[in-house]
């Protein structure tokens, strides 16, 4: 019973704190952007990119008409081929909590084929990607924050969009799975939800879903992937019961179609990817530059996230950047994409704040 009062006493301090960290994340803004720079290839021409700071990637567009053919490009955050998997994660970090704490997040992995977008979420054996990170992240902070009264639980759902249809790429199991919907109240999907209960469950059923989905790169390219962990809170003293959502989405290919000489069903494909990529870019615009409509019917894949860009949910876009004169055009437009989504202003260089105000 006294552990019980007690806990009836700290809950308020606990409301006040996830709204303080809350207030001090969308201080400038909901939408966040970062830039992130693969190494070169063994075959590849030199850089063309430079890192002047931790906010600005520079890229020499070649362009000999212009006095100064640089062009600087400014984010919340820009990553140089150097920086590893568990850097990117600290920046990510405050996201995953600001998740657990209530509210929908969704992260998006944005760039050209070959990019490195996946390697970002998926990661390697020896060097976990976000999908991994972040689910782990999530699972320990719930058992720093569960109590004798409250508890935490997560399920999953991975489908990818193709061609504005849906593959839902979980197999159902008796046991531990159900259906739930995704999308606005109109337009809304149903998909598998398989319950995880630890970091070891979550990797398996991830790893199910990836080989469903396949290994034939023509497709995936050309392909949106969801990862979402559906974050369940239950709190008995206060009756307080919450529901959030955690979207990690790996976009497809971003190359334009002018660069493309096929034609037939792949024309069909990257029709579709970019009609959906600009649905995207429109719905973050609108969002930044504080527009009242919202373009969220413009395409499925921002009617599937509408309740996680937007309103009280978090945004963050980590465009992907190859470094070589090859693809300079395709790099430039990338760049271009993420700063029409992107606040003016630098949004980010609190994060020291935020850690020590994690740690409290």
């Amino acid at each position: 019973q006294a552990a019980i009062e007690a806990e009836a006493r700290i809950c308020p301090l606990i409301s006040e704190k996830k709204r303080l960290f809350n207030d001090l994340l969308t201080a400038k803004g909901n939408v966040k952007v970062f830039c992130r720079t693969r190494p070169l290839f063994e075959n590849e021409d030199p850089s063309i990119v430079e890192f002047p700071d931790e906010y600005t990637i520079r890229v020499n567009t070649g362009d000999e008409t212009l006095t100064n053919p640089k062009k600087d490009f400014e984010f919340d955050r820009v990553y140089g081929p150097h920086v590893g998997q568990t850097e990117v994660f600290a920046d990510v970090q405050p996201f995953v909590q600001s998740a657990l704490d209530g509210y929908n997040v969704s992260i998006f992995a944005y760039g050209q084929t070959n990019s490195g977008k996946s390697y970002t979420m998926e990661g390697s054996s020896h060097d976990r990607g976000l999908y991994a990170r972040c689910f782990e992240e999530l699972f320990d902070l719930s058992n720093l924050e569960s109590t004798s009264t409250s508890r935490f639980s997560f399920s999953v759902t991975i489908f990818e969009l193709y061609n504005d249809q849906i593959k839902d790429l979980i197999v159902a199991s008796e046991k531990s799975s159900s259906k739930v919907r995704m999308g606005l109240p109109g337009s809304f999907i149903e998909v598998t939800s398989e319950k995880v209960d630890n970091p070891v469950e979550f990797s398996r059923v991830l790893k199910a879903a990836l080989q469903t989905r396949g290994t034939d790169a023509s497709k995936l390219n050309v392909s949106h992937l969801f990862v979402t962990i559906h974050i369940y809170f239950d709190n008995v003293i206060t009756g307080e019961n919450l529901y959030s959502k955690l979207s990690l989405v790996d976009l497809a290919g971003s190359e334009s179609l002018t660069s493309i000489t096929e034609s037939g069903e792949h024309v069909t494909e990257l029709l579709h990817i970019m009609q959906s990529l600009s649905a995207l870019g429109d719905v973050l615009s609108s969002l930044t530059s504080k527009k009242d409509d919202v373009p969220y019917e413009n395409s499925l894949l921002t009617r599937l996230l509408a309740d996680s860009i937007g309103g009280s949910a978090k945004t963050l876009v980590i465009v992907n950047t190859c470094p070589d004169v090859s693809n300079l055009s395709e790099t430039l437009s990338s760049l271009n994409f993420s700063t029409r989504a992107r606040s003016a202003t630098l949004s980010l260089g609190n994060r020291d704040t935020i850690k020590k105000w994690r740690d409290i």
